[in-house]
């Protein structure tokens, strides 16, 4: 009546449970960090991808596979959250992660040599 889109179901997962999922399935599941890429060098969830959120409409053209489950993060939430949205909405099977500030499993990047070893003892 007003114009307005179905609301949208987010599928979420904790970002920690997501990581353990990937490393039982690495087959099945993409993780995908929709930060910019400056960001993703710096520290970024083991074995994950980057695609800014910024190229989501061409989403298809780097992911076309839509039988994989893809897993989306950011150091924002609502960034996640708007990724989500769009890759859902071109039939992708997604879960968004949520915040990767509470994420605490394996680290890549820049930073994640120290923090790595902060987190063995």
């Amino acid at each position: 009546m007003f114009g307005f889109g179905k609301k949208i179901e987010i599928k979420k997962i904790e970002i920690n449970e997501g990581y353990r999922r990937y490393v039982k399935n690495p087959d099945k599941i993409v993780i995908i960090c929709v930060d910019e890429q400056k960001d993703f060098d710096e520290l970024h969830i083991a074995d994950a991808e980057c695609l800014p959120l910024r190229l989501m409409d061409d989403f298809e053209e780097y992911y076309p596979d839509q039988d994989l489950n893809y897993y989306v993060y950011a150091i924002n939430p609502a960034i996640s959250e708007r990724a989500y949205k769009k890759i859902y909405k071109k039939g992708y099977h997604v879960y968004d992660l949520g915040s990767f500030i509470d994420y605490h499993e394996l680290e890549e990047g820049l930073h994640a040599s120290k923090r790595n070893r902060r987190r063995k003892r």
